[in-house]
């Protein structure tokens, strides 16, 4: 019997769980091998543009021409992969190329539908913006670009198994690959340092098309600089405003209405000679039309706070224009009552200390559907603001 039970433990060992199947279509990789693969994509998919504006006047038979393109494609990846190298582990990593590669499959959508540069101002316009003003960007073409530069590498992605390593190993591996990813950019660099230096030079918006670095860097710039302005209150001026002489001998109320309206092409203005008449109601009233005007820029987060500046175009700051008070600050000082009242995106920091509302929180029956309001909204409840006007309005 005990020749038997120790057969019995010899040839009959404790039965081990069979290993756990793994998913179908797995991939196992380390971070820095999924780093690569990602930085290489963002470059070969996301770059059109600019490897266009880079190879302007480039002659494509020429093998010159060859070298300076890989080269300026290693350096961008090599820049790319540093970028996410620094914030990515085992944890992150998924997580921080699904935002990645979501936002570089809409930012290059419209970079090409529309030839958009992806800088400061342009991500201002992307934050501040509203859902209403935003759906009227989306289009059927958008769905299939999401889903090969998005939804495809998304799905390969979240099918690989990160393979994990003891700490100090995976230290010394990412110190290594970052020294590697370094030192490759460099000699790229080196490469092709005078026609790259030569462009940026001559076309300094152009750095605004590597993608996704761009999105990061405008990202990254328009937080810092805002979280600066929120801690420092507007710069006043004109504290000595105050009423003139003839201010108290009107009979009644001033009353100056402003009404800015969306951005316009001063070429394609009826008012201003343009072969197809696109502004024939106001061409119908006794209007005054001033043809020689530009604007600071052709967005409404940069063309309305320079309005109101006390700086004009040609001495343009966008720093000290919204660090500072503008005109309707000086008017209210000076005793004229202002209220601004919006159906848009918000006054863009032109109103900010001074009363106003917006046609949405109104509350106006029939003038609001689907997050839009009709700009009937902005004459609400005027009759009776004219009504109750006293001396100081």
């Amino acid at each position: 019997m005990q020749s038997l039970a120790m057969h019995s433990l010899r040839f009959s060992p404790r039965a081990r769980p069979p290993p756990a199947e793994m998913p179908r279509f797995t991939i196992s990789a380390t971070v820095e091998q999924v780093l690569v693969v990602a930085s290489v994509f963002f470059v070969l998919a996301a770059n059109r543009s600019f490897f266009g504006a880079a190879l302007h006047g480039h002659d494509l038979h020429d093998p010159a021409t060859w070298g300076f393109l890989l080269a300026v494609a290693t350096l961008l990846a090599s820049l790319h992969f540093l970028m996410m190298a620094l914030v990515s582990t085992r944890w992150t990593l998924k997580p921080v190329l699904t935002v990645l590669i979501v936002t570089t499959a809409l930012a290059t959508y419209y970079m090409a539908r529309y030839s958009v540069y992806f800088d400061t101002t342009m991500m201002r316009n992307v934050l501040r913006t509203d859902f209403g003003e935003a759906r009227e960007l989306l289009s059927p073409a958008l769905l299939p670009h999401l889903l090969l530069y998005g939804g495809l590498p998304l799905f390969l992605l979240w099918r690989v198994r990160l393979v994990a390593r003891p700490l100090l190993r995976a230290a010394f591996v990412r110190l290594a690959a970052l020294a590697l990813a370094a030192a490759a950019g460099v000699a790229a660099l080196l490469v092709a340092f005078q026609p790259l230096a030569s462009l940026l030079r001559n076309q300094h918006d152009v750095r605004y098309l590597i993608t996704p670095g761009n999105v990061v860097w405008s990202l990254g710039a328009v937080l810092a600089r805002d979280s600066r302005g929120a801690a420092r209150p507007l710069q006043p001026i004109g504290l000595d405003a105050k009423p003139g002489p003839s201010w108290g001998l009107r009979s009644k109320p001033t009353m100056l209405v402003l009404v800015i309206g969306e951005t316009a092409r001063a070429a394609n203005w009826g008012l201003n000679g343009y072969a197809r008449q696109t502004t024939p109601e106001l061409a119908a009233l006794p209007v005054i039309n001033f043809p020689d005007v530009t604007s600071c820029g052709t967005n409404t987060e940069v063309s309305l706070p320079c309005m109101f500046a006390p700086l004009g175009r040609r001495d343009y700051d966008e720093r000290r224009i919204r660090g500072s008070e503008g005109l309707l600050h000086v008017l209210s000082r000076a005793g004229v009552a202002v209220h601004w009242r919006d159906n848009q995106s918000g006054c863009k920091g032109v109103c900010d200390g001074l009363s106003h509302d917006s046609v949405q929180g109104l509350g106006v029956p029939d003038l609001c559907s689907e997050g839009r309001c009709l700009d009937e909204g902005l004459l609400w409840g005027l009759d009776e603001r004219l009504a109750h006007a006293q001396g100081t309005q």
